[in-house]
């Protein structure tokens, strides 16, 4: 498919699509004989990785390590290992974080219900 599909399906932009490809973020996409970007669905499925890892907070340096190694996963699995088990650790501490954010607000919440039932 071509670049507007692929922003079509992915829920990027074309310009976003040329920045990631640009920046390293995702691998050169190949081009068909007219030099117009050819997305597979492999691509698209490699798209809604990267969007997962930034979406959740994967700093872009990582991104980019990760993407530069992942054509040798064979020799640099454990490498992609780490990277991945760094983030997962990261975004684990933002749901405990997250988790007390909530706890707090619920007992806000029940503070001002008990409030609210005081005066009726």
């Amino acid at each position: 498919m071509r670049i507007q599909e692929a922003a079509d399906v992915s829920g990027l932009s074309c310009h976003t699509l040329r920045f990631y490809e640009k920046s390293g973020l995702i691998y050169p996409i190949p081009r068909d004989a007219s030099g117009h970007r050819f997305y597979r669905e492999h691509d698209i499925r490699w798209l809604h990785f990267v969007q997962c890892l930034k979406s959740t907070g994967m700093p872009l340096k990582d991104i980019q390590q990760y993407t530069d190694k992942v054509g040798d996963a064979e020799h640099q699995a454990e490498l992609l290992v780490q990277i991945l088990r760094q983030h997962k650790v990261r975004l684990e501490n933002k749901v405990m974080e997250t988790q007390s954010f909530l706890s707090d607000i619920e007992w806000k919440i029940i503070h001002y219900q008990d409030i609210i039932a005081d005066h009726l």
